[in-house]
């Protein structure tokens, strides 16, 4: 899938993507990154979201594995199963999260998701605005066959 149709994609099945104005921008096989504009993630204190941060972290990880099962024409449900946020500083612009599989973690993943139908994976994400990093986000996902 290109970036645009990833985006389309997840506009279809996750409307909260497309009410975050969420799009992805880049999609290698193991890592992706997706923009958010900061006008429809403000709060009342004229700072990015907790929440709209936290849901682009949660977001860039479930997207990067599910590029990369399909990739592989694994079809499988993919679910977050836990879900950590530091927030280092302040949002005041849009912001872009990166997330990235580890080559080593991807091949354990796929080994054990082929052989028992289920398998865990913990992808990281870095969220930043104006070049600067503002958010970690770290996921646990559980993909189930």
């Amino acid at each position: 899938m290109s970036p645009a149709e990833l985006t389309a994609y997840l506009h279809q099945h996750i409307p909260l993507t497309a009410a975050l104005g969420a799009r992805v921008t880049r999609s290698d096989k193991h890592e992706i990154e997706i923009h958010a504009p900061f006008a429809p993630n403000v709060n009342h204190r004229g700072t990015a979201f907790g929440g709209s941060l936290a849901t682009l972290g949660i977001l860039s990880g479930w997207a990067v594995l599910h590029q990369a099962l399909t990739r592989e024409k694994i079809s499988a449900r993919l679910v977050i199963q836990k879900s950590e946020c530091g927030f280092i500083e302040p949002v005041n612009a849009d912001f872009v999260a990166v997330s990235r599989i580890g080559t080593k973690e991807w091949t354990k993943f796929v080994a054990t998701l082929k052989r028992y139908n289920r398998a865990r994976i913990t992808v990281t994400s870095s969220i930043s605005a104006k070049g600067r990093e503002a958010v970690t986000h770290e996921g646990a996902y559980v993909a189930l066959i």
